[in-house]
């Protein structure tokens, strides 16, 4: 079956096909489980306070840091509907920052588990709980370092003549003229873009980590592929492919490229439109 296709906005370059290729969630069960959450909580806070029931508007507080966490899950998954795209050093040049979308989730949680294991250890003057709070909050602190330290770095780079992959782990330059694009999943399931090249023609720059195994290519392959992994940068990886897709075969445009156009071309459709494309992804 052929890939679904959407036309372009009236920002959009002409031409420019929007591709479904991978499942998306709307994530709309994380708003709905917020929302209900937020309504219970706060029911239970209200009737634990008339009532003097101590047990009750524990319960309440609990269930309110749940549907706020719930609530900052669902914020993060939407970020990539609003594309941020910064302007490069050169014309035509634009950047796209790392953003810890899959990571986001996991501080919330860990930081509300350990809000709850704090003010349990408190209310009920026990040092056990509060010992295991303390290590939570530590380990989001690592974690959240990880991730700022990552992102000081991390950039995928498209100007009018290459396609630069930047992070703390590898350094990558191709072409434009001889890379060839493939839709795919790694070992875990995320989704990944292939980036085919002859070895000759990229630029490969020394960085301080060491690059994964499973996104670099094989030692004796002459031509990759290399993984680009889109959900790294803040965007639709159905949007990302689509735009690198036409990209690659418009140099004209690529030269002259602005601002509102990357930026129109990265933004999926309205859902209402991608709803009746989810059949038969890749």
């Amino acid at each position: 079956m052929s890939t679904p296709v959407v036309p372009g906005t009236a920002v959009s370059p002409p031409g420019y096909l929007w591709r479904w290729v991978w499942p998306e969630s709307r994530a709309v069960a994380w708003l709905l489980a917020s929302s209900a959450g937020l309504v219970g909580a706060a029911a239970f806070s209200v009737v634990g306070m008339l009532a003097g029931n101590d047990f009750v508007a524990r319960v309440g507080g609990l269930l309110l840091l749940v549907a706020a966490t719930t609530g900052v899950i669902y914020l993060v998954t939407r970020i990539e509907d609003r594309p941020w795209v910064r302007q490069g050093d050169e014309a035509s040049t634009f950047v796209l920052r790392y953003l810890p979308i899959r990571v986001a989730p996991v501080l919330a949680a860990l930081t509300a588990l350990a809000i709850a294991a704090l003010w349990i250890g408190v209310l009920e003057r026990a040092l056990e709980p509060m010992f295991f709070g303390i290590a939570l909050l530590v380990a989001v602190l690592v974690l959240a370092c990880l991730g700022i330290r990552y992102r000081r770095t991390a950039r995928l780079c498209l100007s009018p003549h290459t396609i630069r992959v930047t992070t703390r782990n590898f350094d990558w330059e191709f072409p434009w003229e001889a890379v060839d694009f493939a839709a795919g999943f790694d070992a875990k399931g995320t989704e990944t873009i292939a980036i085919r090249c002859p070895r000759t023609a990229v630029t490969t720059r020394p960085t301080r980590g060491k690059t994964p195994t499973h996104l670099r290519p094989p030692e004796d392959s002459p031509d990759g592929p290399w993984k680009l992994a889109p959900i790294m940068w803040g965007v639709s990886p159905n949007s990302l492919f689509s735009t690198l897709e036409h990209l690659r075969t418009d140099p004209d445009l690529r030269a002259e490229l602005t601002h509102a156009q990357l930026t129109a071309m990265l933004t999926p459709p309205p859902w209402q439109t991608r709803r009746p494309l989810d059949i038969d992804p890749l």
